[in-house]
């Protein structure tokens, strides 16, 4: 089985920020690779530049070795870089993508002309296709067509699924981005079409049977924002969100023979973005429960069996005013051929027991010991498992304390919806700086269940201390994380 996310525009890479901290914390169902693709014009869009760092991060440090039989650090993840593929060139136009000029004074261009007015034309696409997905097809469909070499993380992608499809492997590849606005409303439906048809010409009299399967995480409106009266540029309008969805949803209904699976995600309580921005830095969205639930269907897809079935299941939240666990679905897991259900709230609040302690107890203790101002003597765990570590200078400790930030930054996002409640890791836990830990009290029942309350940040210590494991084939800085990891469990 080979494994496919390709994230499109603002809305997808704020889904794969929500898939990168859930395979960290081992919530995918195998331990097959991932392979990303992200695809995105507007190249320094804020949302992409954070998932994009989390992503990194987790790259840097995946390889730790923490051992086979752990959920930590299960699914590595493999980048198609440089981030993201950019399918525009700077400061070009529609007119100059299409090339326009070839065209000018037939019935083409003519048609053209009539197609899209003189502001779509002429605006430059650097900040992205502005919410109208009408331009993003028609560059997208030309870019995939031409597959020329400023486009080579497009073409590497395709090359791997056309080599692990020629090896006789089981393809998921999974979408996701927005319905409403402008990449993912034109590059989802555009570029799985073309994909579906490049890959179906890739079929041979070689005897070997090959299986691909489709989905996506189709994002419907959740949230509005007022734009500043004076802007006379081309960019999205709120406004037309529910217009464009629905246009959307008509095609899909009518007109989709491409995807396996479909996932709409919504939420009918609309959430106001008080900050308007067209695109690049400035436009960096808190994460949201609908990013979340999109990350967890593409784990919920890319749990089910590699074929060409379509399954249509339907999903409801219960309480608009708050969201919990109970209103997530069961996932499964395979291990050695077997599979098994698993339980993503204690896998979940485990991890982030783990990434709690990690910052707000080891980190302060390692720079504290590193620096002399506190003995090594005073923490027995600190001579077993750091005697050989340099923790100042080693590449894969600072990328894991910087992902530790990442993460706990995305999960109070996710916490603190407005006028809605959120229940899954208490946000009593978060302090302004939110890895700073305000309520130590909560670390045991951080998601809201009490089952070990003994166990606080000093037993955590006294595990550490007193409990020295020795895994199978781990070894190092992972050697270190696994037990801190254990030691997390309220289980034990």
């Amino acid at each position: 089985m080979a494994y496919y996310f390709i994230s499109i525009g603002g809305s997808g890479a704020k889904v794969l920020e929500a898939l990168t901290h859930l395979c960290v914390a081992g919530a995918m169902p195998t331990r097959e690779d991932l392979n990303i693709l992200a695809i995105d014009p507007d190249s320094g869009n804020g949302n992409l530049e954070r998932s994009g760092s989390a992503l990194n991060q987790f790259i840097k440090f995946q390889n730790l070795s923490v051992g086979n039989d752990t959920p930590l650090f299960k699914t590595k993840m493999t980048l198609i870089k440089p981030l993201p593929w950019n399918p525009i060139e700077i400061d070009k136009t529609l007119d100059d993508l299409i090339g326009f000029q070839i065209y000018k004074n037939s019935a083409l261009g003519s048609l053209y002309e009539v197609l899209y007015t003189r502001r779509e034309r002429n605006t430059k696409l650097n900040e992205g296709f502005r919410g109208h997905p009408s331009i993003g097809a028609a560059v997208l469909a030309k870019k995939y067509t031409l597959r020329d070499n400023r486009n080579t993380q497009w073409t590497d992608f395709i090359q791997k699924i056309k080599q692990d499809t020629n090896n006789g492997g089981e393809i998921k590849i999974f979408f996701a981005g927005s319905v409403f606005g402008g990449t993912g409303a034109s590059g989802i439906p555009t570029i799985a079409r073309l994909l579906r048809n490049d890959l179906s010409k890739n079929d041979d009299n070689s005897g070997v049977r090959k299986i691909i399967s489709i989905g996506g995480a189709f994002i419907l409106p959740y949230f509005s924002f007022t734009p500043p009266a004076d802007n006379d540029k081309l960019f999205a309008h709120s406004e037309n969100f529910l217009t464009n969805t629905k246009a959307a949803l008509k095609y899909y209904a009518q007109r989709d023979n491409v995807f396996n699976a479909m996932y709409f995600l919504g939420d009918s309580h609309v959430t106001h973005f008080k900050r308007f921005s067209i695109g690049a830095a400035t436009q960096k969205n808190d994460a949201h429960i609908v990013d979340f639930y999109g990350a967890l269907a593409a784990i919920d897809f890319f749990n089910q069996p590699a074929d060409n079935s379509r399954v249509y299941n339907c999903i409801f939240h219960g309480d608009n005013d708050k969201f919990s666990w109970s209103d997530f679905p069961a996932l499964e897991e395979i291990e050695n051929g077997d599979a098994k259900n698993f339980d993503l709230r204690k896998r979940f609040a485990k991890f982030a027991r783990f990434i709690f302690a990690y910052v707000h107890f080891i980190k302060p203790v390692l720079r504290g010991l590193a620096s002399g101002d506190i003995k090594d003597y005073q923490y027995p765990w600190y001579v077993d498992y750091f005697k050989d570590i340099d923790v100042v200078n080693t590449g894969a400790v600072k990328n894991f304390e910087d992902y530790t930030e990442s993460f706990v930054t995305w999960l109070k996002q996710l916490e603190t919806l407005p006028d809605r409640e959120v229940a899954l890791i208490k946000s009593s836990m978060f302090a302004a700086r939110p890895a700073q830990i305000v309520n130590a009290e909560d670390f045991s029942s951080c998601d809201g269940v009490i089952t070990k309350p003994e166990l606080t940040l000093h037993e955590i210590w006294y595990r550490l201390s007193e409990d020295f494991k020795i895994y199978a084939a781990v070894n190092g800085y992972g050697k270190f994380l696994r037990r801190l990891y254990e030691a997390c469990d309220a289980e034990i």
